[in-house]
């Protein structure tokens, strides 16, 4: 640090004093004598010179300086921020940790950084990565808020959890269209396109504008015919055949006042018999995300053999297997959603599995963990229990398993417990 204006005085009265000319030189005269040397900058002297910033800061001399203040470096503020040669604070950025500039929330939102999470604070729809804001805040996705967001291909639609895409909205594939063909975009069902839609009665073919069908060729007549590579499955106008195994076949979760007569019913689609120890039959109920009950099966089931799961005094036919359940124990929808596992305890997989009433994505099953009781797409709305009447849900073509429940599953008026189902 400079040293300040140091100036000595040696008064004595009666001696001749010494002062310095105007070239230095010490001068003498009778009564005092005054020694004063050159003057020298200082961090107090209010002014701004030597390599101070400002005025008595900065540099590498003098104390930093506060904001507002001239700067070069960092260091020459007490911020340690010099941001276009004025001390002050650091410029925004969108990866600080904290909520500053034109950001909604911490490092997210704004004109300048990514959009925000759900739940985050948000000041308009361009704020958050659904598109959606509402009460300040970032909102999940769903199938009815009016954004392009999720796993949708075009508004509210497409993707595994919305409905199929109409024709010109956009798609990945043909799952995400109504008319099941998909060109960049859904396209119009026509009568060339290789696929069942419309209101074609097979594929390209019926209806009030494609051509009379040749054949009355149809994929729930019992037989292998047509472009079927099974019976009732495969080829471009069927279903895909299903895998064998175990599946649930058939639910009738919601008899008009009779809880005694609903009842699951399991089959073995394999052509061996199936070891049932430490294969259990989970219940869900969605509207809390808990398990309702478990029923633990054991035993044999032949091949191609049906297993009902029904209160003591509901009567299966001959050949079938039986495990009784409590009365009303089957989800009746009433908590929308349900849902149904088919799990193995001891491979801990997820065997089969079926949500009724709405869509059951993530339950935890004790010894199996997280899983999703939607197989591809979701049953639509107006596949269900009809409770006004008899009925229930079953897979047809009978045992049919593609993995897609939206076209696995069908209401049928005619429940047949313990036997093939039919429409």
């Amino acid at each position: 640090m400079s040293s300040r204006l140091v100036k000595t005085c040696d008064r004595r009265v009666g001696s001749p004093s010494t002062k310095l000319g105007p070239t230095g030189e010490s001068t003498t005269t009778n009564d005092e004598t005054t020694t004063t040397t050159g003057a020298v900058e200082s961090c107090q002297d209010g002014e701004k010179n030597g390599d101070e910033t400002d005025t008595d800061c900065g540099g590498a001399s003098c104390p930093a300086c506060a904001d507002g203040s001239a700067c070069v470096n960092d260091s020459d503020c007490q911020g340690m921020s010099c941001v276009d040669n004025t001390c002050g604070p650091p410029a925004p950025t969108c990866d600080d940790a904290i909520v500053n500039g034109d950001e909604t929330d911490i490092d997210c939102g704004g004109p300048d950084c990514a959009p925000c999470d759900d739940d985050q604070a948000c000041q308009g729809p361009a704020d958050c990565q659904s598109q959606v804001c509402s009460d300040g805040l970032c909102q999940a996705p769903t199938c009815s808020d009016g954004a392009h967001n999720g796993s949708e291909t075009d508004v509210d639609c497409g993707g595994p959890e919305c409905d199929p895409c109409a024709a010109g909205l956009g798609c990945d594939g043909p799952q995400d269209c109504e008319s099941g063909v998909c060109d960049g975009v859904c396209a119009v069902p026509n009568c060339n396109d290789d696929t069942m839609n419309g209101d074609e009665t097979d594929v390209d073919c019926g209806g009030d504008t494609c051509d009379p069908c040749e054949d009355a060729i149809s994929c729930q007549d019992g037989l292998q015919n047509g472009q079927e590579t099974g019976v009732d499955c495969g080829g471009p106008a069927c279903p895909a055949c299903p895998t064998p195994g175990l599946v649930i076949n058939e639910v009738d979760y919601d008899q008009p006042g009779n809880d005694n007569a609903e009842f699951i019913e399991i089959l073995n689609t394999t052509g061996a018999p199936i070891d049932l120890t430490n294969h259990a039959v989970v219940l869900v109920n969605g509207a809390n995300n808990t398990i309702a009950a478990t029923i633990n099966l054991n035993g044999m089931i032949a091949a191609g053999q049906y297993l009902v799961l029904a209160n003591a005094n509901f009567a299966v036919p001959p050949g079938a297997l039986k495990v009784n359940i409590s009365n009303g124990i089957v989800q009746n929808g009433g908590s929308d959603p349900d849902g149904i596992a088919l799990v193995n305890k001891s491979s801990q997989k997820l065997i089969d599995a079926l949500s009724y009433d709405g869509s059951i994505t993530a339950i935890n099953i004790p010894g199996v963990g997280v899983v999703s009781l939607v197989e591809g797409m979701a049953l639509p709305a107006n596949v269900i229990d009809n409770p006004a009447g008899a009925g229930s849900l079953a897979r047809l073509p009978n045992g049919q398993d593609s993995n897609n429940a939206a076209t696995d599953w069908k209401f049928t008026g005619t429940p047949t417990p313990g036997a093939a189902n039919v429409p």
